[in-house]
């Protein structure tokens, strides 16, 4: 199994939605713990580090056809945002239009790294910190309107129109 698809199943396990398991997901967190192919992942790091420098090491050592370089702000929004969120990486503080603007990854990622996903590492990172799908389901549930009709209990979507119809009733 190469590198891709082993942090692939990793972020699985941490119940990861699956438009972050996508391949340039997977080789930021690989590049973020500058684990390369043929390299120990127990030797992984969490070295603070810019965004053009990871679209570097991805275009060296995971991708055959190279990411332009304006692709900055779909990894910033695809992967990294997301990767925050879940407590995978952190970032420095600066403004994000600071040239020193960095990520890395946060302690409890890079002990699931340097363990390779063992099963306990994961256990231990979940007992800490909910899943990305349940922080977002939780998100979308808090969002919605509860309406009771005749001891019926119906939530609605966001939005005006459905504001409008809980009015209405």
């Amino acid at each position: 199994m190469n590198n891709v698809e082993k942090i692939r199943n990793i972020l699985v396990a941490l119940g990861v939605p699956e438009k972050q398991q996508n391949d340039l997901c997977c080789c930021v967190l690989l590049v973020m713990g500058k684990i390369y192919p043929n390299c120990k992942w127990k030797n992984a790091k969490n070295e603070w580090i810019r965004i053009h420098d990871m679209m570097s090491f991805i275009n060296m050592f995971y991708r055959e056809t190279p990411y332009a370089e304006n692709t900055r702000e779909t990894v910033r929004k695809n992967a990294l945002h997301h990767f925050r969120t879940a407590a995978f990486v952190e970032d420095n503080g600066l403004a994000t239009n600071s040239p020193n603007y960095r990520y890395r990854l946060t302690e409890e990622f890079l002990e699931i790294l340097k363990e390779s996903g063992s099963d306990e590492s994961v256990k231990k990172f979940l007992k800490k910190h909910d899943s990305l799908k349940n922080i977002y389901a939780s998100k979308k549930d808090k969002r919605k309107h509860a309406l009771a009709v005749n001891g019926l209990q119906l939530t609605l979507s966001p939005g005006n129109h459905n504001k409008l119809q809980k009015a209405l009733i």
